[in-house]
């Protein structure tokens, strides 16, 4: 699946479903990373914990991230979720403070751009579980990748939508069979 439109489409050699790695042009054994999409209310904990919970676990995926072990995308609608939450929500943040931490997501992660086929999949499952369409879209994104949606959203959990993120990481801890 393309990380992002255009942009994915411009590397992609023609017969490859992605380019070539490190590994298979160094002869190295590198483990392949498992891709991930993040929902908004986790991305925030990465820098913010006052009241939040599973804070550990959310920054561990940045972690893994980080060394590659997990490919973390983000929607990017993410950020305009995080501008809210930190200038209107309990995290009372300053203008500047927003600005600084709106940057880092996009430094950090994988942004994608919904596809139409993305935002199709998102109305059909914003309709059958009574989601909202904006937590729908991270649920089709991620479905179309083939990826699991780490998310804290109550309804999204409800409806089987997304996972928790100590439930991401212990998925990743086991091993593959």
């Amino acid at each position: 699946m393309p990380r992002s439109g255009a942009d994915a489409r411009r590397w992609r050699p023609a017969n490859r479903s992605s380019p070539p790695s490190l590994s298979a042009t160094c002869g190295l054994i590198v483990m392949p990373a498992t891709d991930v999409v993040s929902d908004a209310n986790i991305v925030l904990k990465w820098f913010h914990q006052t009241g939040e919970e599973e804070v550990g676990p959310a920054r561990e995926l940045l972690d893994r991230h980080r060394a590659r072990n997990v490919i973390v995308h983000v929607l990017d609608l993410t950020f305009y979720e995080i501008g809210n939450a930190l200038l209107c929500g309990r995290a009372g943040a300053s203008a500047e403070q927003a600005a600084t931490v709106l940057g880092a997501p996009r430094d950090i992660c994988l942004v994608i751009t919904p596809e139409h086929e993305d935002l199709a999949l998102a109305a059909g499952l914003a309709d059958a579980h009574d989601v909202t369409f904006y937590g729908a879209s991270y649920a089709a994104v991620a479905q179309r990748r083939r990826a699991p949606l780490v998310t804290l959203d109550r309804e999204l959990l409800r409806a089987g939508l997304g996972s928790r993120p100590t439930d991401v990481l212990a998925r990743l801890r086991q091993p593959e069979r």
